[in-house]
């Protein structure tokens, strides 16, 4: 295995500030911050970003926990999403230099393969669905 580069620690660091462990809560939270007040479904901005219903619906929930966007109260299925800036400096030091970084092809290269990692650990640890013996 290749000793990691100082950028790909930092870029993992700064994951782990904001809290954002998964792919689907990084393009939700990167789809609410570049546009910052969303009306909508779950089902709608999941359509938006290539992701089913309830995946996105996971992370919409996960990212509202982690303060870092809110929603308003369910009116006939639709809310107002809006994405918020974490108060703590170190976290919204962390998010502005993701957000940097996800500008170019080998920053969004370098999130994706750390997010795919920590995504893949996570159903290793809790598989899910029906198995053949």
């Amino acid at each position: 295995m290749t000793p990691e580069k100082p950028q790909e620690v930092l870029t993992l660091d700064r994951l782990r500030t904001i809290g954002v462990t998964l792919l689907s809560e990084w393009d939700a939270l990167v789809f609410l911050y570049r546009h910052p007040a969303s009306l909508g479904t779950a089902a709608q901005i999941a359509r938006l970003i290539g992701y089913d219903k309830a995946e996105i619906g996971a992370a919409l929930n996960r990212l509202e926990t982690l303060g870092l966007i809110r929603r308003s109260r369910d009116s006939q299925g639709i809310r107002l999403y809006r994405f918020s800036e974490p108060e703590e400096p170190s976290r919204r030091s962390s998010l502005v230099a993701l957000m940097t970084v996800a500008q170019n092809r080998d920053g969004r290269l370098l999130l994706l393969n750390h997010l795919k990692r920590t995504s893949q650990a996570a159903r290793r640890a809790h598989p899910s669905g029906l198995r053949l013996a």
